[in-house]
């Protein structure tokens, strides 16, 4: 793929395509509550966002069932609180959920906004994947300039990942290309009627698409490393609370943390279960193409590291998205911290 190469010209010559609206990532992943822990030792509390089949994160509570991972770190998930997928954002900030998941990139946007949140741990590296179909002429992403693209709406970290990978490749997003946006189970929809050159699609709908005969061009973090010579993965999302909520809870938000990241580790470790899990991924036993190809796909995806590496990252994507356009400026705090 033929790529300019990362120049403060160029990366302000894609400034006026990135725009965006407010917004933060998708991404099941949500915890929350009151602290102490109950009399006697009991398990602490949490509110958080019913489970959700079909997305990257939703193995995440089988592993944590077999493994008995919420009685080991001393938690009580409410999976009573919030609504359906792409409503845990505002339910974040509202006060309904205590723990959902953030870009750096949201998490600026709203925190220039008037709000406090702060993300705390990892959740996911970035899986999204352009794709097209197996006959397409198209090979590489500037072949699709002036082609219909679908992609999440503007306000999620998957669209504002996707924009700024392609302007630190000189390709200016939401002008080169004829976006299509919308839910991801929408612009799949249009992708396999054949409404659409191409889908930047995420996980798990990536490896359906990929096991069904479609072709992958690159991935978002592909394009974010060749753009930038930066060799980390690209962060997409992580468990972000509410300042004034982690104050008081700061021990849950801890267990919640590691909570996650134990269940990632256990993924790393036995790549094995994802297949065993696949229906949690709403990959139905037939597909057993798809089924074959998850593990080495989805195994990378989960972040287990919050280090240095990670916050470089994060600093490197706000810096670049005010660089671009895609963020008018920076917040007042960090929008990441470590517990």
């Amino acid at each position: 793929m033929s790529t300019t190469p990362l120049t403060r010209r160029s990366l302000l010559r894609a400034a006026g395509l990135l725009a965006g609206g407010p917004g933060a990532a998708t991404l099941l992943t949500a915890c929350g509550a009151a602290e102490p822990a109950a009399a006697g030792g009991g398990a602490r509390s949490a509110k958080v966002q019913p489970r959700s089949p079909g997305t990257a994160g939703a193995i995440r509570d089988s592993v944590a069932e077999q493994f008995g991972l919420e009685a080991k770190h001393g938690l009580r998930l409410d999976r009573k609180a919030g609504g359906g997928p792409g409503a845990g954002q505002e339910q974040l900030l509202t006060g309904v959920l205590d723990i959902y998941a953030f870009g750096p990139l949201g998490a600026t946007e709203v925190n220039t906004s008037g709000h406090d949140v702060v993300i705390v741990g990892p959740s996911l590296w970035n899986h999204g994947r352009w794709i097209v179909p197996a006959d397409s002429p198209y090979q590489s992403i500037a072949d699709l300039k002036g082609r219909k693209v679908g992609v999440q709406p503007p306000s999620s970290d998957t669209y504002r990942a996707a924009a700024l990978a392609s302007a630190v490749n000189g390709i200016r997003f939401d002008r080169e290309f004829k976006l299509f946006t919308g839910q991801p189970i929408a612009n799949l929809a249009l992708y396999e009627r054949g409404d659409l050159d191409a889908i930047i699609a995420i996980e798990p709908n990536a490896t359906r698409l990929v096991g069904s005969g479609n072709r992958q061009l690159a991935s978002v973090g592909e394009l974010w490393q060749k753009g930038t010579g930066d060799s980390s993965p690209l962060f997409l999302n992580g468990t972000a609370v509410r300042r004034d909520w982690l104050a008081a809870n700061r021990e849950t938000a801890k267990a919640y943390v590691d909570f996650t990241l134990e269940a990632w580790r256990l993924i790393k470790q036995d790549p094995a279960l994802i297949g065993k899990y696949h229906a949690d991924y709403g990959v139905p036993a037939e597909e057993k193409k798809a089924i074959e190809l998850l593990p080495g796909r989805l195994a990378p995806v989960y972040a287990d590291v919050w280090d240095d590496t990670v916050f470089a990252n994060l600093e490197k994507q706000i810096d670049l998205a005010i660089e671009v356009g895609v963020l008018k400026k920076r917040a007042d705090k960090p929008v990441y911290e470590k517990l």
